[in-house]
């Protein structure tokens, strides 16, 4: 359960006659002031308390039990919990604004792809993200493969008389999908023109139905895709890198012994419901169904149960007999195998020991089987890869990435430092009598070894963690440890004990561990198991309009550092912003010794807050506005390092270098292009300009359309260009009053001066221009990322056109885009460039912008791993200064 349910379960305990300060939940809950108050406040935000006083202020409830977000997703993650990581980032992708993300499931044939589309579906209904009633289609593409116009018709409709027997018009799956979500196991079956139409929809959200050419169809539909084939070779690559979103399920073996026995136990019960009659199952079938051979995982699994049950449910009405018994004697000779299972026979005993009973009953409710109890993540490879993946997702530098790593191993090994009491026999059931004895062994050679005492925690985490590192090494896995050279360095006598200690593990269990594993025993020998934590200096604020913008932000940052850093503060579109500064500042009155803030907003008034917030806080404050999750990232990690202000002030301002260029823009077929005008009423000025433009514009067969806007308006104008800008490219806008959006603005003086108006044109054919470029040299490059590529080149050449030379072109930007496109792409493959004529000549006109080229080609050699010669940094000088070589 989240901490703000914790708070709102034990609010519903309060009324209006008997309200409860933040200070007397804090006590209860044992949580910070801080955070009970802040979540308090959130709550009195989302309707669901009230506060009253004002020294102290009191809360309590308004309705009688504050809705449990936790669903049905999260239900079966508990019983799975290897597919934890497949639900993180399922729920990332129904989350994802404004309409979430498509997904693309990988995986072996029966892993539980479509159930866990189904998953999908009910999780996405839970958070509000589909009406109550939208769809969940379900449609399988190998039904129809033999007939691919059967089967793209299926998806899309048919017009009467698209081909021979289309005799009349059909809805497609598409439109009977819309406003919900449509499931399409077996992709790799749709053929290639299908899968184009598909990313046609993707990209636009429009498609025609088959035997259609003129008329276009909209539809808002999320695409959950499965596939159980490579999709670098069964899928366009086109196609796969428009669905962003990939989650690979993992088969039965990869999840494990203690899962298997929980789905096992979970089937056993579905059918108990089904059969309405409890069903006992004996300790020997339990123990086949954990060691045979499933070679078609879940599916086959859940199927050889029904038909275990079936059988046994027959027997039973037969002879009229008081219960469903299934015994071993009884199993197919496949599924009886399984209690020959030398490789995992030790590890399944462990699980089911001889009981005092023969038979486990599962009824509706409950079963006597005993199930493992659930265990915190204590993987400490799975938590560094996931923290890896995270952050090269979102686009950290190496600097960054492993500061955050170091943390969060940091945080890792505090844990088992702490004085709550542990369980060893319990753990024995978990990890097995043989870890237990390995560790005790470790624990006994470090403590001799060092003169130390290792803590019932310290031995309970190394024994964990020994499973974990056993199970790895066994699936093949690498161990990595990407502290090792530090850990060498302040941890000398530890890790050379740790070293000693590696042989124990590798005789008792018949494996070669690398030094990188002996970094990590180090860390459990340690005297407190981690470096002395500075306190955070700096209190990081997030504050943004929308109804989850800042909190977001806040949770995904707080959630990468493993650690309370960021607070976001959200600011609804219908909200006066005096009542998010209220709340601000509330906030920060129950800090007993207020920090230094970071104030970090997004646009329009929130600008303001720091001069009110400093008007009646006894403290330093800075903002910083236009801010991303990238910005909230930086400033928290300073701030959890125990930097000053204006260290991380300045650190979070410069959060641009590469990622200004490295945007990773989505593959589009086709452009749309806006041109806004804008007045008071989105008519009169507006729409004479709009028709004045259309006659003398020429805008390419209308990729560019010119839309009239209201600005007075501004909760509607917000929203219209929220929307116009995921649609496609907002060029410039025209009108008395400009906007705040961030694009080249023409006066209507301009839009009436000839001149202005082929500028106005010189950013339409520039944006197609640059569009064909980068359509028709794609194919030319042998770069991996060549569309990300080219995209950040050309944010690259109009940075430097500002500096050096901002008049130049476009013709002449798209000319020197492709070159520099083209020059790495040569480079990248070890090919060499032409020699640069005149070169002392040229050196002597242009020095300076020579200097600045060669500055600003730094930070591509940096990210593409690449030297750019003199002659090449030349030839990029004369392109922006216009100068002929001939």
């Amino acid at each position: 359960m989240k901490r703000i349910e914790k708070i709102a379960e034990l609010l519903t305990r309060y009324s209006e006659k008997e309200p409860v300060t933040a200070s007397e939940m804090a006590a209860q809950l044992n949580i910070s002031r801080a955070n009970v108050s802040s979540d308090l406040n959130q709550l009195v935000k989302l309707g669901h308390a009230k506060k009253i006083g004002t020294k102290p202020v009191y809360f309590f409830s308004t309705t009688p039990k504050i809705k449990n977000e936790e669903n049905i997703l999260d239900d079966f993650i508990h019983k799975s919990p290897s597919l934890f990581h497949c639900a993180e980032q399922a729920k990332a992708a129904i989350l994802y604004p404004p309409n979430g993300m498509h997904i693309l499931l990988t995986g072996e044939t029966g892993v539980g792809k479509s159930m866990f589309a189904e998953l999908i579906y009910s999780y996405a209904l839970t958070k509000n993200k589909l009406k109550a009633d939208s769809n969940f289609i379900t449609f399988n593409c190998a039904d129809y493969a033999n007939n691919p116009q059967l089967l793209v018709g299926s998806i899309f409709g048919v017009l009467r008389g698209a081909y021979t027997g289309a005799d009349e018009n059909r809805v497609g799956l598409l439109e009977k999908a819309n406003g919900g979500i449509l499931f399409l196991d077996e992709i790799h079956r749709l053929p290639p023109e299908g899968q184009e139409m598909l990313f046609t929809f993707i990209d636009r959200g429009i498609y025609r139905r088959l035997g259609e050419t003129t008329s276009e169809r909209h539809a808002q539909v999320l695409l959950v895709c499965a596939t159980t084939e490579d999709t670098s070779s069964s899928l366009l690559q086109t196609f796969i890198r428009r669905i962003p979103m990939r989650i690979e399920i993992p088969n039965l073996i990869d999840r494990g012994l203690e899962e298997r026995l929980s789905l096992i136990s979970t089937f056993f019960q579905t059918e108990t419901k089904k059969l309405k009659t409890p069903i006992e199952v004996s300790t020997n079938t339990i123990r086949a169904l954990l060691g045979y051979h499933c070679p078609n995982n879940v599916g086959q699994l859940k199927a050889d149960i029904q038909l275990l049950c079936a059988k046994a449910y027959s027997h039973f009405i037969a002879h009229q007999e008081e219960t469903i018994k299934i015994s071993s004697y009884e199993l197919p000779h496949y599924i009886r195998e399984g209690l020959y299972n030398t490789e995992d026979r030790k590890k399944i005993w462990l699980l089911l020991p001889n009981m005092n009973t023969r038979f486990f009953l599962f009824n509706e409710e409950e079963t006597t089987l005993f199930l493992p109890k659930e265990t915190k993540r204590h993987d400490i490879y799975q938590i560094i890869e996931q923290k890896m993946s995270d952050m090269e997702r979102i686009g950290l530098t190496i600097s960054q990435t492993t500061e955050i790593i170091d943390t969060t191993i940091t945080n890792y090994y505090r844990s088992y430092n702490n004085n709550t009491a542990v369980d060893l026999d319990d753990l024995e059931q978990i990890v097995g009598s043989e870890i237990i004895a390995t560790a005790n062994k470790v624990c006994e050679k470090a403590s001799r070894l060092l003169n130390i005492f290792l803590s019932d925690n310290v031995r309970y985490g190394l024994a964990l963690h020994l499973y974990n590192t056993i199970q790895r090494i066994k699936r093949g896995q690498t161990i990595t440890n990407p502290r090792i050279f530090e850990i060498k360095q302040e941890h000398p006598r530890h890790f050379e004990a740790a070293q000693h200690c590696l042989s124990i593990i590798e005789t008792d269990f018949n494996v070669r561990l690398p030094e990188d594993e002996a970094g990590f025993l180090a860390l459990f020998f340690t005297s407190n198991g981690n470096k002395t934590k500075k306190k955070a200096k700096v209190e990081v604020i997030v504050v943004a309009h929308g109804e989850s913008t800042a909190t977001s932000m806040a949770n995904v940052v707080n959630k990468l550092l493993g650690e309370q850093i960021a607070v976001g503060f959200d600011m609804n579109l219908d909200e006066k912003p005096i009542a998010t500064l209220t709340n601000i500042q509330n906030y920060l009155s129950t800090k007993k010794h207020l920090k230094d803030v970071l104030l970090l907003v997004d646009m329009g008034s929130l600008i303001n807050f720091r001069d009110e917030l400093e008007k009646n806080l006894n403290s330093q404050i800075r903002c910083i506005e236009l801010v991303s999750t990238l910005h909230v990232l930086e400033a928290s990690r300073k701030a959890a390092l125990g930097h000053g202000l204006n260290e991380v002030f300045e650190s979070t301002k410069n959060i641009r270098g590469l990622s200004t260029y490295m945007k990773n823009m989505e593959d589009q077929k086709s452009i749309k292009l806006y041109i806004l005008t804008l007045c008071t009423t989105g008519e009169g000025s507006a729409q004479l300009i709009k028709k004045m433009l259309g006659n003398r514009l020429n805008l390419r067969d209308n990729i560019c359309e010119i839309v009239s806007l209201q600005i007075t308006d501004e909760k509607l104008l917000e929203q219209t260009l929220t929307n116009l800008s995921y649609s496609g490219k907002i060029i410039c806008t025209i009108g008395t009053f400009q906007s705040f959006y961030t694009s080249p603005h023409f006066t209507i003086t301009d839009a009436l001066d000839e001149t202005k108006t082929n500028q106005i044109q010189a950013l339409i054919d520039y944006e197609i221009a640059f569009e064909g470029m980068r359509t028709n040299i794609t194919d030319m490059l042998e770069y991996n990322d060549d569309k990300q590529l080219i995209t950040s080149i050309r944010e690259w050449v109009e940075t430097i056109a500002t500096e050096i030379n901002p008049t130049i072109s476009y013709e002449i930007k798209v000319g020197l885009a492709c070159h520099v496109v083209c020059m790495i792409d040569r480079l990248k493959r070890g090919k060499s460039v032409s020699s640069f004529p005149k070169t002392t000549a040229f050196q002597d006109k242009f020095a300076t912008e020579i200097a600045s080229v060669k500055k600003n080609s730094k930070l591509l050699e940096t990210y593409y791993a690449i030297t750019i010669p003199i002659d090449e940094v030349f030839y990029i000088t004369a392109f922006f200064m216009c100068e002929s070589l001939i």
